[in-house]
């Protein structure tokens, strides 16, 4: 009889397998639909990004010089060079462009671009917003009053404005282009990550790291920092799709580095011909759209998995 009782309250008491890989994208596909898109989108993007010179035929700036021997740059008009504005074909499948390059290839390398110049930006960002938030929200008192009123200064230009007066006043290149625009970020990454710092250093166990004496670097990195991954994630995911969207407005108004090609460069070439041939401006403009709408679709998805206040809802 005892046995028979052992028995039974160690199978009422077996803890539940842990679900694969495969359920857990299957529960997240069902929950979160339109976030399993964006996600998709962002894998295709960055998929085409990292194979980009195996995926493309010809080269970013490739004037098709395979298929056309005698071609020679700056020897005819742009009208009159060869392939210059086809229609999508078998060759070139989206198109080219009034130089004769192919679409398709441009907007496969100008994904590399825009992605490397929205991770750039925003590792820069995060990495300087999040040390300034917690120190500031850390440590309190005079510190984060000087802190705020430097960050509510620089925030009261338009961004727009601060990334042309950076690009203005430096040199044109990806570089300085990636930290103006990661510049620009680090006034709302650091708002958000001190509002959760705020709460976190009241945590009990923050509390009781610092009765015990643990040194306050060791709190903020150890402590209080994996507590406010979440909003981190959330602010990597939404904010790299604002700053694709700044480069390609740049690029638009011809005030970013001409290479890598970029998805902004081919909206101001096409839009000279948009209504006899819109296939540059269209591809461009797609390609910012869903990428765009990718990222913030993903990261819609994952505040909402990652707030535990709309979790619990």
């Amino acid at each position: 009889m005892l046995a028979g009782q052992e028995r039974a309250a160690a199978e009422e008491f077996v803890l539940p397998r842990r679900p694969g890989w495969l359920a857990l994208v299957g529960r997240f596909v069902r929950r979160k639909p339109l976030g399993a898109f964006g996600l998709a989108v962002v894998l295709v993007m960055a998929a085409a990004a990292a194979g980009a010179p195996w995926l493309c035929r010809y080269d970013a700036e490739e004037a098709f010089r395979v298929a056309n021997p005698a071609y020679l740059p700056g020897s005819v008009e742009p009208e009159e060079r060869l392939d210059s504005r086809s229609g999508p074909s078998w060759e070139h499948w989206f198109g080219t462009d009034q130089f004769g390059r192919d679409n398709y290839s441009r907007v496969v390398w100008g994904a590399r671009r825009s992605l490397g110049v929205g991770l750039g930006a925003l590792l820069f960002a995060i990495i300087f917003g999040t040390t300034i938030g917690i120190v500031s929200a850390y440590f309190r008192g005079w510190l984060d009053m000087v802190v705020q009123r430097i960050m509510d200064s620089i925030q009261a230009f338009p961004p727009m404005l601060v990334l042309l007066l950076l690009v203005s006043l430096t040199e044109r290149n990806l570089i300085t282009l990636t930290m103006g625009l990661g510049f620009v970020v680090i006034t709302g990454a650091q708002r958000i990550v001190r509002s959760a710092v705020l709460s976190a250093r009241e945590d009990p166990h923050v509390e009781a790291a610092r009765a015990i004496g643990c040194s306050p670097f060791r709190l903020m990195a150890v402590h209080i920092l994996p507590n406010v991954a979440a909003p981190i994630i959330v602010i990597f995911s939404i904010g790299i799709a604002s700053v694709i969207l700044a480069e390609a407005a740049l690029a638009f108004l011809n005030l970013a580095p001409i290479e890598p090609p970029s998805w902004g460069m081919m909206l101001d070439e096409g839009r000279r011909y948009m209504t006899s041939q819109p296939s540059t401006m269209l591809v461009g403009g797609a390609a910012i759209t869903l990428t765009v709408m990718g990222f913030n679709l993903a990261g819609d998805a994952l505040r909402d998995i990652l707030d535990p206040r709309i979790r619990l809802t």
